[in-house]
């Protein structure tokens, strides 16, 4: 029988039946791990496509240098419990903004690859609301948390996508979110500075106009 003594549940957001139909959370952040919430959200893309689902990755800025200043400061914060601190502050903040902010869409979930960062997907908004709504995640994250976080975010455009081609959708669309947020995170670091909480619009994302993207690997570089 699987130990699941360090397991923390979150049911409510259960729609489908994914294994035993539970959805794994972070202890931390509180939000849903992986790998439990990328097979959920390849279970449902399907459904959910057609009303157009949206992704938004965010990462914490400067969060390295957070951790060593904490440090230097105070003895008591040795290893990583002020990242630690601040990545449970983040996902309460996600999981209250989601609460609300998200209480009217058709889908959504918050979950993280863990490290120092969130993921969201949601569906049965337009476009324009969802990104209005990171925003304004971004913002709260950044008023509550010891360091922001900034986001890229991306809507898939194909209204129809079949079970058998879920999978290599999520990859895609996650993989090109993820690499927009990269690049610009690296750009901010090549001239010296963190991004301090933005937020960079993808836009639509036609799958049949991208080269395929392999998984998701740079998340939460902590840049």
């Amino acid at each position: 029988m699987t130990d699941r003594r360090f397991s923390y549940l979150r049911l409510e957001d259960v729609s489908v039946e994914v294994d035993d139909g539970t959805l794994y959370c972070d202890p931390l952040t509180s939000l849903v791990a992986y790998p439990s919430f990328e097979r959920y959200l390849i279970e449902v893309l399907p459904s959910f496509a057609e009303d157009g689902l949206h992704f938004a990755i965010g990462d914490v800025d400067g969060l390295r240098e957070y951790v060593s200043e904490r440090r230097a400061g105070d003895p008591t914060s040795f290893g990583h419990l002020a990242g630690n601190a601040c990545m449970k502050t983040v996902g309460r903040v996600t999981s209250g903004w989601a609460a609300t902010e998200l209480a009217d869409a058709a889908f959504r979930v918050c979950g993280t690859f863990g490290g120092d960062e969130v993921i969201v997907a949601a569906s049965g908004i337009s476009h324009e609301q969802f990104a209005e709504k990171i925003r304004a995640l971004c913002s709260m994250i950044k008023a509550a948390a010891p360091r922001p976080c900034s986001f890229a975010l991306g809507t898939l455009e194909d209204h129809t996508v079949t079970q058998n081609g879920a999978s290599v959708a999520y990859r895609r669309i996650v993989s090109l979110v993820d690499a927009q947020l990269f690049h610009e995170k690296e750009q901010a670091r090549s001239s010296g500075r963190h991004l301090n909480g933005s937020v960079t619009d993808l836009g639509l994302v036609n799958l049949l106009d991208q080269q395929e993207a392999g998984h998701p690997a740079r998340i939460g570089g902590g840049l």
